[in-house]
């Protein structure tokens, strides 16, 4: 429905003369409900800009601490010999750009703002110097990057009839849940002019939702339970094949 009412107002915008003074922008769904066997998906983000000008979005979220251990192989064994952790890291990140944009736009577009993967302020929580920090930040991104979790290559935005444009977000199987904000920044000659955010949740519903309330609830509960699950299949696979 709510995919059907997007494409109904990008018809409505280009039936009539569009003056977009203001940027106009909306999700396909506001909402991401994860269900057993979910194997991602993918939203259309709409709107309407300025014609002449540019597009960068920015889908974030939630923010929280990270941990990025360091193996090193002491008498042939790998063990984790450092360890950082980082603060406010937002656990999905992806970036989106009109294709008109070149590389050296968008990236003066990023420095200056802030915005973007290289310019996140991910601050480990001690002081372990800029060189050893930047080094645990490249390879919390580049973890993240193998996991689908932050965006490797910058997202394709779309102009259609010159005001409106559409692009299509994706959310991998592993996408955690939480609030989300989908930053949508309308970009003139190099400066951004105007920004509006939209907000996104993601959450579990079903048996899912109820088994992930479970084990957050009543952690110990969930802790016993899950140990003699695993005790009981182990013993009835035992006797399975102990028969044989």
């Amino acid at each position: 429905m709510r995919l059907l009412q997007a494409l109904l107002v990008m018809v409505a915008l280009a039936a009539g003369p569009v003056r977009a003074t203001e940027l106009v922008a909306d999700l396909s769904q506001h909402q991401i409900n994860i269900s057993t066997g979910f194997s991602g998906t993918e939203l259309l983000l709409f709107g309407a800009a300025d014609p002449g000008g540019d597009v960068v979005v920015i889908v974030s979220g939630p923010e929280g601490k990270a941990i990025v251990r360091k193996k090193t192989r002491v008498s042939g064994i790998w063990i984790n010999t450092e360890s950082v952790a980082f603060d406010a890291v937002p656990a999905f990140y992806h970036v989106s750009a009109t294709s008109r944009l070149s590389n050296a736009a968008l990236e003066k577009v990023l420095a200056e703002t802030g915005i973007g993967l290289r310019y996140q302020n991910m601050s480990p929580s001690e002081d372990i110097g800029p060189d050893r920090a930047e080094a645990f930040r490249n390879a919390l991104r580049r973890r993240k990057e193998v996991k689908q979790l932050y965006s490797a290559q910058t997202g394709k935005i779309e102009f259609v009839g010159g005001t409106l444009f559409r692009a299509k977000v994706p959310f991998p199987a592993t996408v955690p849940t939480g609030n989300y904000r989908v930053d949508v920044y309308q970009v003139e000659d190099g400066w951004v002019k105007s920004v509006t955010t939209i907000p996104l949740a993601v959450g579990k519903v079903g048996m899912e939702e109820k088994i992930f309330r479970f084990a957050h609830e009543w952690p110990t509960l969930y802790g016993i339970f899950a140990i003699v699950i695993a005790a009981l299949a182990g013993y009835g696979a035992g006797m399975l094949f102990g028969r044989r």
